[in-house]
């Protein structure tokens, strides 16, 4: 049976307890056999260390794709060699930073959250030899809980030792009560798990506001739309340098073509198409290697103009 992720199933009951349990979706794929725990992949940004870590992957239902006519859907899918009726194909990333004695991890994955196609993330990391209490910093791209579902464990925080970044205003947005009462009953769970995990982090949670420096060569970069303070992160390193856009662009095989369609998810669809024209731009005349949460793993590559549009070019795999 094939995992998919619907309307109802992310908008599923959270378990008060636990890291956002999405209890249909678990229900739904129980006969589906978990991603393998230990999916890795390694490059350097001149003298940092970036590792890709593979948490799992879910399908995105086509009805939850927005601002596109659902034939160009199945067209963008049929040209990417994708069956053009099925979901799409998403899989779920996070990133460890090493740099000195420092391990920065960017987006802590699903935690329960995606059911057991995803998940996977502090098994990944210790398959790389990294203690969730060795984490000395999580930076977060936004609060969504494929996001930071696994920053907390049992209702804890996962890393104990960890100070947590984020956007002043995603944070603000997400621990407005007025803000949760406004959604449907459905949605409530994710502002629930937001609020959990600000709190389980306590006064280690820091704040930063648009673009900031953040220390040991990394740095926020506003990306907003997908929520009010989405943020990519780029990693610098003497003249090297990489983009992490987190959900700026999602899905590759149809928001480089269609760079105005979104997801159903963005908290303002149309900005989300103004951030992400500006960094696919950005990239274009930058010439620089990009990565992104739901990039097609281990993730990296670079993006080219095409007219109006864009194309993704996965950077071809290091082999040393």
């Amino acid at each position: 049976m094939t995992p998919t992720l619907s309307r109802r199933a992310l908008f599923g009951t959270v378990a008060a307890a636990s890291a956002a349990a999405l209890l249909p979706l678990r229900a739904a794929t129980a006969q589906t056999a978990p991603v393998p725990r230990t999916v890795t992949y390694t490059r350097k940004i001149g003298d940092v260390e970036v590792t890709t870590l593979l948490d799992g992957y879910f399908l995105l239902e086509q009805t939850l794709v927005t601002a596109l006519d659902p034939a160009l859907i199945a067209q963008g899918l049929a040209d990417a060699a994708l069956d053009s009726s099925a979901a799409v194909p998403l899989p779920v990333t996070g990133y460890l930073i090493r740099q000195g004695d420092g391990l920065t991890l960017i987006d802590a994955g699903a935690g329960g959250s995606l059911g057991p196609t995803a998940g996977n993330l502090a098994a990944t990391l210790a398959g790389v030899g990294v203690a969730p209490d060795a984490i000395t910093r999580l930076v977060v791209s936004h609060l969504h809980p494929d996001h930071i579902g696994g920053a907390l464990t049992g209702g804890a925080a996962t890393f104990a030792n960890a100070t947590v970044h984020v956007n002043a205003t995603e944070r603000t947005f997400w621990a407005d009560p007025s803000n949760a009462a406004a959604v449907p009953d459905a949605m409530k769970p994710w502002f629930d798990l937001a609020g959990q995990m600000l709190a389980a982090y306590g006064d280690r949670v820091q704040t930063f506001d648009g673009d900031a420096d953040l220390g040991g060569g990394l740095s926020a970069v506003a990306m907003p739309g997908h929520t009010p303070g989405h943020s990519g992160f780029r990693v610098s390193s003497g003249a090297a340098q990489a983009l992490i856009w987190g959900d700026s662009t999602a899905i590759a095989s149809l928001q480089f073509t269609h760079p105005d369609a979104g997801i159903v998810f963005d908290t303002d669809g149309a900005q989300g198409a103004v951030t992400r024209r500006r960094v696919l731009d950005m990239a274009v005349a930058d010439k620089m290697l990009v990565s992104g949460t739901h990039m097609p793993f281990p993730g990296f590559g670079h993006v080219d103009q095409r007219g109006d549009a864009y194309a993704w070019v996965p950077e071809e795999w290091k082999l040393f």
